[in-house]
C-alpha cells in the first residue's frame, strides 16, 4: 500500500468515524439528554463519548449545519433552544409540507406500506397502553419516517425528517402530560384507518391536527 493510499483510507475512517460520533451525539440530543442552550465542550464530549478532536469538530459542524446545535464564533457550540417566533415559523412550514406529503402517501402507498406502518402504529400502541415509555420518541421517529416514505419523494421525506428534528430541542415534549401521550396514539391510530382508506382529504386533517398538538400539550423552554 503507497503512503498516497494509506493517507486516503485514514482519511476516510476519520470521517466514517466522526459521522458515526454525529449520529451518537445526534440521538442524545434527540433524546433530551442536554438542556436546550447547553453549552458542549469539546474536552467534555472527548472524554464522554471516547472521541478525538477531529471527530468532535466534525461532528458538532454538521449537527449545527442541521440546527440542532447553535454555533456562536469564539465562544463554541451549544444546544438549539428556538424562540417561540421561530418555533412558530417551524411549525408553519412543517404544517404546509407535511400535509402534502400525507395526501400524496394516501394515493401512492402500497399494501406492503401500509403493512409496515401498520405495525409500528401496533407497536406504538401497544407500549402506550402498557406504559413502556423509555422507548417511544425512537419508535414515534420510525412511525412517522415510515409514513412520509410513503409519499414516494426521498427528498421531501428527508426535509420533512430535519424539519421535525430541529424542533425537538428547546421545548418540553407533547408527552410530558399523559393526555398528550394518548391524543398522539390516538392520532396515529386514525392516519391508519384513513390511509387504508385512501382519504388525502381525512389524512391531512389528522396530519394538521397531529402536528399542531404540542400548543395544547406542552410549551417554549424560558428563553
Amino acid at each position: 500500500m503507497t503512503a498516497m493510499t494509506k493517507s486516503a483510507d485514514e482519511k476516510r475512517e476519520a470521517q466514517a468515524a466522526a459521522g458515526a460520533f454525529a449520529d451518537r451525539l445526534r440521538a442524545d440530543l434527540l433524546a433530551g439528554n442536554y438542556r436546550p442552550g447547553e453549552w458542549l465542550k469539546q474536552v467534555d464530549l472527548e472524554s464522554t463519548y471516547n472521541v478525538n478532536r477531529f471527530e468532535v469538530r466534525i461532528a458538532l459542524s454538521e449537527l449545527a449545519a442541521r440546527r440542532l446545535l447553535d454555533h456562536s464564533p469564539n465562544r463554541g457550540y451549544r444546544v438549539a433552544n428556538p424562540t417561540g417566533r421561530e418555533r412558530e415559523e417551524l411549525y408553519e412550514v412543517r404544517t404546509i409540507v407535511e400535509i402534502a406529503a400525507a395526501k400524496t402517501a394516501a394515493l401512492r402507498a402500497t399494501p406492503v406500506d401500509v403493512e409496515q406502518f401498520e405495525e409500528l402504529v401496533t407497536e406504538f400502541d401497544r407500549n402506550v397502553q402498557a406504559g413502556n415509555l423509555a422507548g417511544l420518541p425512537a419508535l414515534n421517529g420510525r412511525l412517522h419516517d415510515a409514513f412520509y416514505a410513503m409519499c414516494g419523494n426521498s427528498l421531501l421525506s428527508t426535509q420533512i425528517k430535519e424539519l421535525r428534528e430541529r424542533g425537538i430541542p428547546g421545548r418540553s415534549g407533547t408527552w410530558d402530560a399523559m393526555a398528550g401521550l394518548h391524543a398522539s396514539n390516538s392520532d396515529h391510530l386514525a392516519m391508519l384507518e384513513l390511509l387504508r382508506r385512501r382519504d388525502a382529504e381525512g389524512l391531512a386533517h389528522i396530519v394538521y391536527r397531529h402536528l399542531n398538538r404540542w400548543r395544547e400539550f406542552s410549551k417554549p423552554s424560558p428563553e
